[in-house]
């Protein structure tokens, strides 16, 4: 047996909670944000509680005010204090930017899990709630990159800031060419986040010498719509708080 590490991962739109033995997944959940230590509380109870005890805990948000809503959840359950990550900790890489701690540490997350997984330099594109787009050299600095807006943003602004277009769901279009307005939304968003991405990879490693990596929620919608070589790396986010309470705790 193992250390036991419960991890939170606090997003725009979805909380991830997952409960680790080593490296082993005990269990796992998805919530659609975090409304108050109750709602955290029961589901903790419910679904890890069985499982014992955790020995540590790891919480990465980027939502205002969630992580102290998570730490007193955590301790009315179990009798140890959550970590919060931040800029100050080792994830795994350099951070070369003026304010660190102005960077979104989901972006550093995955970023340093990106860059570990594939032992080279890294082009992250995340599509979540906004898309990411960041590099990290191949010895291991992370450079910065670009924030836009989401593909599910997308749609939404679609449909509340003009008066005639529907509100359409992200799904795969059949064509570049729509023929209605839902398959024009559609195509419009998929190829051009493809192709915002495609570009953003050639402007950042201009020589192509990076493994371009794609994660979130949004991410195998989009892969196929991308013609550059690439790889699909799900919860990153995730993984990185596990690599992280492994080096932090050995």
């Amino acid at each position: 047996m193992g250390r036991k590490l419960l991890v939170f991962d606090v997003g725009n739109s979805r909380l991830k909670a997952a409960l680790y033995d080593g490296d082993r997944l005990i269990a796992r959940v998805s919530l659609s944000g975090v409304q108050d230590a109750t709602q955290v509380v029961n589901v903790l109870k419910s679904r890890f509680a069985p499982s014992g005890t955790p020995d540590h805990c790891l919480v990465a948000s980027v939502v205002r005010g969630a992580d102290e809503v998570i730490q007193k959840a955590v301790q009315t359950v179990w009798a140890i204090a959550p970590q919060v990550v931040d800029t100050e900790m080792d994830l795994g890489i350099d951070v070369a930017v003026p304010r660190p701690d102005h960077v979104g540490i989901d972006r550093l997350l995955q970023a340093s899990e990106a860059f570990r997984v594939c032992s080279d330099g890294v082009v992250v594109a995340a599509f979540g709630s906004a898309l990411t787009v960041d590099l990290v050299t191949a010895d291991g600095v992370f450079r910065g990159g670009t924030i836009a807006p989401g593909l599910g943003m997308g749609l939404r602004a679609l449909h509340d800031e003009t008066s005639l277009l529907p509100h359409v769901a992200l799904q795969p279009p059949d064509s570049a060419a729509g023929t209605d307005t839902t398959s024009c939304i559609q195509a419009g968003i998929v190829y051009g986040a493809a192709g915002a991405v495609e570009r953003l990879f050639s402007e950042l490693v201009p020589d192509g010498r990076a493994t371009f990596v794609l994660t979130g929620g949004d991410a195998e919608v989009i892969a196929p719509f991308i013609n550059c070589p690439h790889r699909v790396e799900p919860d990153l986010v995730m993984r990185a708080l596990v690599s992280l309470g492994q080096r932090w705790w050995r």
